[in-house]
């Protein structure tokens, strides 16, 4: 774990925060409009996400990793990355809201907490390394 922690770069960090901070937001507020909207809080997740990847692809390659190459195989493994981070939020917003008893405006909350986690692990590490 300490080898780990040492590979963090804080300015990337702290970039890759920031653009997080972005990307929660966009999420969050798509997600919190969809659910006002009357929509299913799995379909509103699944938009949400959706619209954070985009935001998330772009700003992360140039912003955050300063990543150059443009490739099919970048985009998967980026996309596989989300792919986990999505299963997880549906997971963690499903057990909150049917056995903890929240609601799934605060489950999406718990859920990007774990989120942030699995995605700067995974692109650092991963996909744009």
């Amino acid at each position: 774990m300490y080898e780990l922690l040492q590979k963090i770069n804080i300015k990337q960090f702290i970039k890759f925060s920031l653009v997080g901070l972005i990307n929660t937001a966009i999420f969050y507020a798509t997600y919190f409009v969809l659910l006002q909207f009357g929509f299913f809080y799995a379909v509103a997740i699944t938009i949400g996400t959706f619209v954070g990847i985009i935001n998330s692809y772009i700003w992360n390659k140039f912003f955050t990793f300063s990543a150059k190459k443009k490739s099919v195989r970048e985009m998967c493994k980026f996309l596989i990355v989300y792919g986990v981070q999505y299963i997880s939020n549906l997971i963690i917003v499903f057990l909150c809201v049917r056995f903890v008893g929240i609601s799934p405006e605060l489950a999406g909350l718990v859920a990007i907490g774990v989120g942030v986690f699995i995605s700067y692990f995974g692109h650092k590490f991963w996909t744009f390394r």
